[in-house]
């Protein structure tokens, strides 16, 4: 059942952030206004960084639901109320929707008639399908929040527990659906804007770093709310212990992901030997005409960054 107590005193803070935010909404349209561009660029920066906090709250939220601890208890409400901040999202993902052809390049006609690449992409890489699947995204994460948080509150109001399992059933499949709507959410939103590029562990590398990201959000949010009630009835050191713990796990997570990112694109530019068809014709020519292989000239091959004996 839920008890009543004197939750702390926020409203200077507030108010700071609302004036905060007015005077950064400002600069936001003059910043508009001067370059269109770049706008559109900084603000996927931030659209990326404050998406992060919520989605990664609703990753973590679930695997409280799955796993259990004193550690997701402390911390539950605080990734309810980041949850509840995803409508905020989907409204906020509309400017990229309309700066689109400021951002992607594949959303140019003379590119994709210059580019076979990106052209070949084209039933991906469609502002038509594009705009449908970040509906799928959003959508997704809107309805795990929203029946997460809905059968937290009867559980709180009636104290049935068969509100728990639900919300622990739905967390199963939930964090499947998540990874994957993750993976090509950060896929189209972010690895499209360089669409000749691709990466297989880009997804995952968003899921390690919004997740991440939600964690600091929320052991930074727990310090301040537990000098309060009723937290500061709750909370101990050891449960500041075992987040920090869960925070090192996922930075050494992050971490592995941003290097082997890294080693995939070091790999791919190292220069690795090319043997040719024409490379063996040749050594059976000099073998017949007496010639050796050190009197062979060296051929350089196009794209192989090597050379090799003709």
């Amino acid at each position: 059942m839920i008890k009543s107590f004197n939750p702390p005193d926020f409203s200077r803070f507030q108010m700071r952030a609302l004036i905060i935010g007015a005077v950064g909404f400002l600069l936001l349209l003059i910043g508009a206004v001067i370059n269109r561009e770049e706008f559109f660029q900084a603000y996927l920066i931030g659209f990326a960084f404050w998406t992060g906090i919520s989605v990664g709250s609703l990753a973590l939220l679930m695997l409280q639901h799955l796993t259990g601890g004193g550690w997701g208890f402390v911390i539950r409400r605080i990734l309810e109320a980041s949850t509840r901040t995803i409508p905020l999202v989907v409204a906020l993902f509309i400017p990229i929707i309309i700066g689109s052809h400021s951002l992607y390049e594949w959303t140019h006609k003379e590119v994709l008639e210059a580019n076979k690449v990106i052209s070949f992409k084209t039933p991906y890489l469609n502002l038509s399908f594009f705009t449908v699947r970040a509906v799928v995204y959003l959508g997704a994460w809107f309805l795990l929040a929203f029946f997460l948080n809905k059968w937290s509150l009867q559980q709180d109001r009636t104290g049935d527990r068969s509100y728990a399992k639900n919300m622990r059933v739905l967390s199963g499949p939930g964090m499947v659906i998540l990874i994957f709507t993750v993976t090509f959410a950060s896929i189209d939103w972010f690895m499209s804007l360089e669409a000749e590029w691709f990466s297989t562990i880009y997804g995952f590398l968003f899921v390690a770093a919004w997740t991440l990201t939600a964690l600091a959000f929320t052991i930074t949010a727990l310090a301040t709310l537990s000098k309060g009630e009723p937290l500061n009835q709750i909370v101990a050191p050891l449960h500041f212990h075992d987040l920090g713990k869960l925070l090192l796990a996922l930075v050494m997570l992050w971490s592995y992901f941003s290097f082997s990112q890294f080693l995939i694109i070091l790999c791919g530019a190292v220069p690795v030997p090319v043997i040719t068809k024409f490379e063996t014709q040749s050594a059976q020519a000099d073998t017949r005409s007496g010639a050796g292989a050190r009197d062979a000239p060296d051929r350089f091959v196009p794209g192989a960054g090597t050379r090799i004996r003709s």
